[in-house]
């Protein structure tokens, strides 16, 4: 691909996304995004000049990046919320947007291959085995950007920095103030918690708390440090010695 090819998405993404906030009840959910996008960029140029990317990678790095959550605006336009378990697989969506207006079509089959494939997996759970070592290193790249921006934007949201948003972010979770020791124990056998597991708003902040195990470069792993995301989400959890000593144990686990 060339910038040329950049910069034709960047204009197909600012007027398809354009469209639904003008037409939306509720903008808010679509501004979040397309900001949330347009900071994952800047994050995947951060990682891509930590990591001396060529020329010709951080473009494909950047347009992953731009395009990474496209399927978002369908997905609450349709359904109401951000939540995969109760609409459709963001990330496939996505594929579908790329696809039904043939973005790619012009790209060579080798870039094309590489960028789909990681859009499809950035919200994955596990990454398949086998995958290509190029395809492997953009979807690894891809899913510590955007994790680096999700921090910043649910941080904001737990310390009451957002006052537009309404619950979305948090999928209506009911916020009980309990915590699940069998979450606790995951995290600490440095495990990802799943999704599925998920039962309140505690429950999610300890799923994104788990993310640290997931971050694949040295630069990402830094900059959550740096920010200081991590205490920052356990400053909005109910005190108590378990997370006390959860909040120790992360420590080890960040870069100082």
């Amino acid at each position: 691909m060339t910038e040329n090819d950049y910069t034709k998405l960047a204009d197909f993404f600012d007027d398809y996304t354009t469209g639904f906030i003008t037409r939306a009840v509720s903008v808010h959910p679509h501004v979040t995004k397309k900001a949330h996008t347009a900071r994952v960029v800047e994050n995947m140029v951060f990682l891509g000049k930590k990591l001396g990317l060529s020329s010709q990678r951080m473009l494909l790095a950047r347009a992953a990046a731009l395009l990474h959550d496209i399927g978002r605006f369908s997905q609450f336009e349709i359904y109401g919320t951000f939540s995969d378990a109760a609409s459709k697989n963001h990330g496939a969506l996505g594929v579908g947007v790329i696809r039904e207006h043939r973005l790619l079509a012009s790209w060579p089959m080798g870039e094309k291959k590489q960028l789909v494939r990681s859009i499809a997996l950035h919200n994955a759970y596990h990454l398949p085995s086998g995958m290509d070592p190029d395809t492997l290193f953009l979807t690894r790249l891809l899913r510590d950007a955007d994790k680096l921006d999700i921090f910043h934007v649910v941080t904001r949201n737990y310390l009451g920095l957002d006052p537009g948003e309404n619950g979305y972010l948090t999928h209506n979770l009911p916020d009980d103030g309990l915590i699940s020791k069998g979450l606790v124990d995951r995290i600490l056998n440095e495990e990802l918690i799943d999704s599925r597991q998920v039962r309140s708003v505690n429950d999610l902040k300890l799923l994104q708390i788990s993310w640290v195990f997931d971050l694949n470069f040295k630069a990402a792993r830094k900059q959550v440090n740096d920010l200081g995301f991590i205490p920052l989400i356990f400053s909005t959890m109910p005190d108590s010695d378990l997370l006390t000593f959860l909040g120790d144990f992360m420590k080890s686990h960040l870069i100082p």
